[in-house]
């Protein structure tokens, strides 16, 4: 393992075709560098997943506005959401990407790996409702009891968006390469929703939750 921090960094408005291929690019040779079998996979799984959510909610912060749409109120939220769902399809091509860009909605995958461990955040630029927020954490907290994705699935899948199974995964990719999934994380702050994945990669390395923790308890 090289004794540097590496860092990277991948801004975009939408996931394209270039964007996935330098993203995977990357994890194949971070893989080769960490010596840990599957972790490009992995990551590359688990980001586009993220990647995809958060270019999702950029999107979505731009449909509602074109469209006069209350984030806010409850029925506007429910019938905007409705809206949003049936027309996901259409609002992925040019005219949207400018409108992100006229917004400033942007989406940031940022690596960073020393010694000790290995942090991949995706962000994007919209906070997450409190809606949206505690579907998340339920989502999370029933994969983190589930022994095997297929007993998440067959539990909860008819009571999930699309992202609460993708969520799912990436706890499950996570176990399997033989990580905490506790060190997967989604928070909001500084008017940026994040990602993070934390991969500890000594003994000695305290992750950033418990870091957080222990400050807070003095």
């Amino acid at each position: 393992m090289e004794d540097k921090e590496v860092d990277e960094a991948f801004v975009l408005h939408v996931a394209d075709a270039d964007s996935r291929h330098r993203i995977r690019e990357s994890f194949t040779d971070l893989e080769k560098r960490l010596g840990i079998d599957g972790l490009g996979d992995v990551l590359s799984s688990a980001t586009m997943e993220l990647i995809e959510n958060a270019v999702k909610a950029n999107l979505k912060r731009a449909f509602f506005l074109r469209h006069g749409l209350n984030l806010e109120e409850r029925d506007s939220y429910a019938e905007g959401v409705r809206q949003f769902i049936r027309s996901y399809g259409k609002i992925k091509g040019e005219e949207y990407v400018s409108a992100l860009r006229e917004l400033e909605l942007v989406v940031t995958l940022a690596v960073n790996q020393t010694r000790d461990r290995l942090l991949v955040q995706v962000a994007n630029n919209t906070i997450l409702l409190a809606t949206e927020e505690e579907r998340i954490r339920h989502q999370l907290a029933r994969a983190m009891q589930a022994d095997e994705f297929i007993e998440f699935y067959l539990s909860y899948g008819d009571e999930t968006e699309g992202s609460g199974l993708g969520l799912a995964m990436i706890v499950f990719l996570m176990r399997n390469i033989g990580f905490n999934p506790e060190h997967f994380r989604i928070f909001h702050s500084a008017g940026r929703t994040t990602a993070r994945l934390e991969f500890p990669l000594s003994s000695q390395y305290v992750p950033l939750r418990e870091r957080w923790k222990r400050e807070t308890s003095t």
